[in-house]
């Protein structure tokens, strides 16, 4: 039995110590040990008074183990176990395990609550006690450290307590109704209805918004594809025609012919005989008393070729021409590139 079984009525309270009662007709001895009694559990809340146990005060408080991760209690407590708020649980073994509140709903006669845990599970058997924090994590006189919404950088695998990771995943508009309202759908709908999305920042930078942004826009790409050809340049121009002339001067050598570059030559007359007539004989117009109509002088030659050696120069003289045209710009087409800067991958992580 603890403090949780006082009740707010003070005539109820008579056999609810641990030990002696505040029962009417007490005898000095049976009401000293009831104030001592009261002192002690008194003392022993006081030492835990961050943690606070909820308690009707019928003294009919209890708690049972539905999974690891959830209990039941016979009574409507979803405004004390709400969303988010710490806890300090003692489960059947023994162990205490620290964690916060993830759902919390109420079917008569019982509340079910459902826990994230810092670390561990409920071991087995009914836990022992159940104690929230003093201050609620919603509607509390104590400044919010960390605003909702707030999203940090952490180097851990998983997220901090009362923290979800960046990741785009889609969560329940009422078990995280602040974040909700803080948020709304500017980084996904969820299904339309009953969820929204957290910011993605997987693989991202995140950007100061500007006047011209809408929060949760994304763009750029971790490559990029320079577009274009690599082509040589190339020159168009107006064509032209040079101006000026050219002199050619020169000589034709001399040949010296030989007899094998002689014709053999035939001298014709008039008559009604021919004969041939001797090399001895040449120069004559008859022989023997004869007539010859037809003389031929065989000089020996037999019409070879032969040339003449010619050798000369020639120079060209014009005016000065300047090409007009442009020279086209050359494009590049390339693989894609890694524009990523040295980094290091961090957890982004925001309040809820």
């Amino acid at each position: 039995m603890s403090i949780t079984a006082f009740s707010t009525t003070a005539s109820e309270n008579g056999g609810r110590l641990v030990s002696g009662n505040m029962n009417e007709n007490q005898s000095p001895s049976s009401l000293n040990d009831g104030v001592r009694s009261a002192m002690a559990m008194l003392r022993s809340w006081a030492n835990d008074l961050e943690w606070y146990e909820y308690g009707t005060g019928s003294n009919t408080t209890s708690y049972t183990r539905v999974s690891a991760t959830s209990i039941s209690m016979p009574v409507d407590a979803v405004s004390i176990f709400h969303v988010s708020r710490r806890v300090k649980i003692k489960d059947g073994t023994g162990t205490t395990v620290y964690g916060r509140v993830t759902s919390s709903t109420y079917s008569s006669p019982n509340t079910t609550l459902v826990f994230q845990f810092d670390s561990g599970s409920l071991g087995s058997g009914n836990p022992i006690s159940v104690k929230h924090g003093i201050v609620s994590a919603t509607n509390t006189s104590l400044p919010n450290v960390v605003p909702t919404g707030t999203i940090l950088l952490s180097g851990g695998a998983t997220a901090d307590s009362g923290y979800l990771f960046c990741d785009g995943t889609a969560y329940s508009r009422v078990t995280y109704s602040a974040l909700f309202t803080r948020i709304g759908t500017a980084y996904g709908v969820g299904d339309g209805s009953s969820t929204f999305n957290l910011p993605n920042l997987q693989s991202k930078f995140p950007m100061g918004k500007a006047s011209g942004d809408n929060l949760g826009d994304t763009g750029g790409s971790i490559t990029q594809t320079p577009t274009g050809t690599n082509s040589a340049p190339t020159f168009t121009g107006t064509a032209f025609t040079p101006s000026g002339s050219v002199s050619l001067s020169g000589t034709v050598a001399g040949h010296s012919i030989t007899q094998a570059q002689l014709p053999n030559i035939t001298l014709q007359s008039t008559g009604l005989a021919k004969q041939e007539v001797s090399p001895a004989n040449r120069g004559s117009s008859s022989g023997g008393g004869a007539t010859y109509t037809n003389l031929s002088v065989p000089l020996g030659g037999s019409n070879q070729a032969h040339s003449h050696g010619w050798s000369g120069s020639s120079s060209f003289s014009g005016a000065s021409v300047t090409p007009s045209g442009s020279i086209n710009t050359p494009t590049f087409t390339g693989g894609a590139m890694d524009i990523k800067n040295p980094y290091i991958a961090l957890n982004y992580q925001i309040k809820f």
